[in-house]
């Protein structure tokens, strides 16, 4: 007796022969039957659900956000539509005064980007000061790698014990907050409770389900005020083990300092070790900042700033260690770098690492991986570094990065096609909340490399778009790769997890402008209808 079975559909399983079904049975949150409507119809079920002939493909899996944060800042002041420093400032005082009966101790904002203001700038420190002197009030750009604080801010981060490591990134004249120094600000703010915080992990699963999204693989530790990763993680396994959650999460473990992350594998965390739906995923790190905020590594200077080849986090002697360390405890990393100098470093410290060969969780990667060459590209297809990219940043990027790199250097960037025929194992993620999680949006950009608006007319570097099918599994089979579930997750075929979405209309036969219109109709996890529009 099955639980459900889907009929009078069309279902791309995905699988290594591009099967394509009529009916998907489920049994005890696993796919238990796969064939035609004829066979679907001898099967005695529980409940039997019709198509209606709409698209079915394995759940969507972003491989790269910040699902805690990204609820996180849809609680705050969202600053991504605002045109000028003054809409900033006036979204700010709004949440000011309108703060309800529990005073507010600070105020947190995100998401403003100077290059679509009318007067490019960034908001000042004394402009923030006139808001509230009182309480910390800080200003997050989109990229999230540089900020602007009060005074009240600045104090409090001057005080905490940790500051002379990142007293390079603060400007204490106009209260620009740059890298690590944004990171170390979260913990001068008053943490949530582990309730709160439940709260925040099932609002972003619902979010996440509404786009037909089933898993993701998320970087949450450091990405709340306090930073305490134990009370994160207590809140994520106490949701798992009650079955509340409709997502599964790979946690990409972040933390402000190697010791610390050092620290947290000695106490014995593991890649791989999981509960129903929540599991630890790699070490994550960050070596280089954003293009937007000139702070990605590059090999040669910014085009038309001679001094500025942008920030690393860590020297070439740090990264060497961190992953001869994780390669020694069994644990996969993920690596934020978008420029060419910061992979560089990586793939020389993957190079180096001679304990990867015997652990079983080598498959490190690079989170980003934007500005290539065919050099790196090469590398990392003989090394079999993984490559998380994003192909929203099409959109987000392509009126940019010419002004940053100049012409020269345009070969190889946004490399999304390259890196397929080159065999590097490649998956795509949003990076919310810097941008929208919506895979439709997503697998849009991928197949168009046009921006939102359908420009340009016949995409930007038009050699690295993809067809919808490779597009497609760079959000379903693709990720589960990174995760070690391929044998899970990823397709639709006998035995793996029952996590599956439904389209409005077929993709594979919609015009490639029109993708990004297409309706999540309904999401399945573990077999449990979780979404429906």
């Amino acid at each position: 007796m099955m639980d459900k079975l889907f009929y009078n559909g069309k279902i791309r399983t995905l699988n290594h022969s591009g099967a394509v079904a009529q009916a998907v049975g489920v049994k005890d949150g696993r796919v238990a039957f796969i064939g035609t409507n004829e066979e679907a119809a001898e099967i005695a079920c529980e409940e039997k659900i019709d198509l209606r002939g709409r698209l079915m493909l394995p759940g969507f899996v972003d491989s790269h956000l910040h699902m805690l944060h990204y609820a996180f800042v849809e609680k705050s002041v969202k600053l991504f539509d605002c045109t000028s420093v003054e809409d900033c400032l006036a979204a700010a005082e709004k949440r000011l005064k309108s703060q309800g009966e529990k005073p507010l101790t600070w105020l947190f904002c995100r998401g403003w980007n100077e290059t679509h203001f009318d007067q490019p700038r960034y908001p000042r420190k004394d402009e923030l000061d006139a808001l509230r002197d009182d309480i910390p009030i800080i200003m997050v750009r989109v990229c999230g790698h540089a900020a602007v604080t009060n005074t009240c801010g600045l104090k409090r981060l001057a005080a905490i014990p940790n500051f002379s490591e990142i007293e390079r990134d603060v400007d204490f004249e106009t209260g620009t907050l740059k890298e690590n120094a944004v990171q170390f600000f979260y913990s001068v703010l008053e943490a949530p409770s582990q309730e709160e915080i439940e709260e925040y992990i099932l609002f972003g699963c619902q979010k996440l389900n509404e786009a037909g999204i089933t898993a993701i693989q998320s970087d949450d530790l450091a990405s709340l005020p306090g930073k305490n990763w134990r009370r994160i993680m207590d809140a994520f396994r106490n949701l798992d083990e009650k079955g509340r959650l409709t997502v599964r999460i790979y946690e990409q473990c972040l933390f402000e300092r190697l010791e610390e992350g050092k620290a947290f594998i000695e106490e014995g965390f593991r890649t791989g070790q999981t509960g129903h739906k929540f599991t630890i995923g790699p070490m994550k790190m960050l070596q280089d900042g954003s293009l937007g905020a000139m702070t990605a590594a590059l090999e040669e200077p910014y085009e038309g700033n001679a001094g500025n080849r942008g920030l690393t986090i860590y020297t070439q002697a740090e990264l060497d260690d961190m992953l001869d360390f994780c390669d020694r405890h069994q644990m996969q990393t993920a690596i934020h770098c978008i420029g060419d100098r910061a992979m560089n470093m990586v793939i020389q410290a993957i190079e180096k690492s001679e304990a990867r060969r015997d652990n079983p969780k080598g498959r490190h990667g690079i989170v980003h991986a934007q500005i290539t060459n065919p050099q790196i590209l090469r590398k990392m297809a003989e090394r079999e570094i993984l490559a998380y990219i994003q192909p929203v940043f099409v959109d987000l990027d392509m009126d940019v990065v010419e002004d940053r790199i100049g012409p020269r250097r345009m070969e190889g960037v946004y490399a999304w096609k390259s890196m397929l025929d080159l065999g590097i194992p490649a998956m795509g993620g949003s990076d919310a909340p810097v941008v929208s999680f919506d895979v439709l949006e997503n697998l849009y950009f991928t197949v168009t490399r046009k921006n939102i608006k359908g420009l340009p007319e016949g995409g930007w570097i038009p050699s690295e778009k993809l067809d919808i099918d490779e597009a497609v599994k760079l959000f379903t089979k693709y990720p589960a790769y990174a995760s070690y579930t391929e044998e899970e997750n990823g397709t639709i075929e006998l035995g793996k997890h029952a996590d599956l979405v439904v389209l409005a209309e077929d993709l594979y036969e919609a015009e490639p402008d029109h993708i990004k219109d297409v309706k999540v109709d309904m999401t399945v996890s573990a077999g449990e209808i979780v979404y429906q529009r």
